[in-house]
């Protein structure tokens, strides 16, 4: 059971680790909102994609592999993929219109 659960923690961080360069998810404190995450992100030398639904939490895009110590100095808690975090899934009805 415990083999078991160290597999999925590994294959789990494995998936999440964003690479050194391109879009990444970056997690900073609850205290930390927004427009100041915005800052602290373009102040480390990355620039932004898009917010997500946390105020805290931004898809930047990493120029360099020296982004993510730059962004740690200023606070920055955790980085994952950014795969799926900027857009909002809107389920397609009958009612919805398809594009043209």
């Amino acid at each position: 059971m415990a083999f078991g659960l160290v597999t999925l923690a590994a294959v789990a961080a494995d998936r999440l680790q964003p690479a050194e360069r391109g879009a990444v998810a970056v997690v900073f404190p609850p205290s930390v909102d927004e427009t100041a995450a915005w800052e602290l992100v373009m102040a480390s030398g990355g620039l932004i994609v898009g917010p997500t639904q946390l105020p805290n939490v931004v898809v930047a895009f990493a120029p360099d592999a020296g982004f993510e110590g730059r962004a740690r100095a200023r606070g920055a808690l955790l980085f994952m993929k950014a795969s799926g975090l900027c857009t909002t899934p809107t389920p397609m009805t009958a009612a919805t219109p398809l594009p043209a």
